[in-house]
């Protein structure tokens, strides 16, 4: 399959998932308003990018190990369809903020979602860093919890959450450092402090995308760490507003004219 036409069917598939979401929220919660239907629906497109993408990386590394012997020199042109799927997600999820109106709120996922982009699309072209693309990508492991913990908070707002909320919580946590410090930090470690045959500007390039990614990590793990009680802090109540650990996406106008309005008993 041609890797351009691979993008535009993903692309596809991503805004159809969307809208269908969207209609099926919107039908079976009528007294949502339009804020929070469309904060589940884009939820529901994350956590589909999130399983799939993780099942495919995790499908990769096993069966092939070279991808984790070798990841800066290894690479399997089987592999470039594992890259564009997310690529063609985030380009998706870029347009969508856009189209929205959410890029004000949105400046560390623009620049998360470009440096993925920019560094999936080089490696798929130079057909090199196959095996770093993908123990990089297992940060999607850890999304499939995160999402989860949108999507339940979402439909129990203001509501007491049942006790197996915690095991999503719990391993949301656990995977925020199994599938996102380890892997950024080990391979930020190679290219640091051991000699990888690699351009030198490519080589830099990696080191800022990773460091920031990794910044990113780490305000996502204390942000996370506040709002559900980890490290001492007290487990929050949220809601639509505050239920992104990175902050609402929601224009400032819209939150303001929502403050002090009663949410209907039954979104409660």
């Amino acid at each position: 399959m041609d890797l351009y036409f691979f993008v535009g069917l993903v692309l596809a598939f991503l805004r159809i998932e969307y809208v269908t979401a969207r209609f099926v929220v919107k039908s079976m919660f009528q007294d949502w308003n339009d804020n929070k239907v469309r904060l589940f629906s884009v939820r529901v497109v994350c956590f589909t990018h999130a399983l799939l993408s993780s099942i495919m990386c995790l499908t990769w590394l096993f069966t092939d190990p070279n991808f984790i012997r070798d990841p800066f020199t290894y690479s399997s042109p089987s592999a470039n369809y594992v890259f564009l799927f997310s690529v063609a997600y985030f380009i998706y999820d870029m347009a969508d903020m856009v189209c929205h109106g959410e890029l004000d709120a949105s400046k560390e996922y623009i620049v998360h979602h470009s440096l993925v982009v920019i560094g999936f699309i080089a490696f798929v072209h130079f057909k090199q860093l196959h095996g770093l693309a993908l123990l990089g990508l297992l940060v999607e492991v850890q999304t499939i919890f995160l999402h989860s913990r949108t999507m339940v908070h979402l439909l129990y707002t203001g509501m007491e959450l049942p006790k197996s909320v915690d095991i999503i919580v719990n391993a949301n946590m656990i995977c925020l450092f199994l599938f996102r410090h380890i892997p950024i930090c080990s391979l930020l470690y190679q290219l640091v402090f051991e000699s990888q045959p690699i351009h030198w500007f490519f080589k830099a390039f990696l080191i800022v995308g990773l460091t920031f990614l990794e910044y990113h990590n780490c305000h996502l793990t204390i942000s996370v760490a506040q709002s559900d009680g980890f490290f001492g802090y007290e487990r929050q109540r949220m809601d639509e507003d505050n239920i992104d650990p990175l902050g609402s996406v929601r224009k400032e106008k819209e939150r303001i004219s929502n403050q002090g309005t009663p949410l209907n008993k039954k979104s409660q």
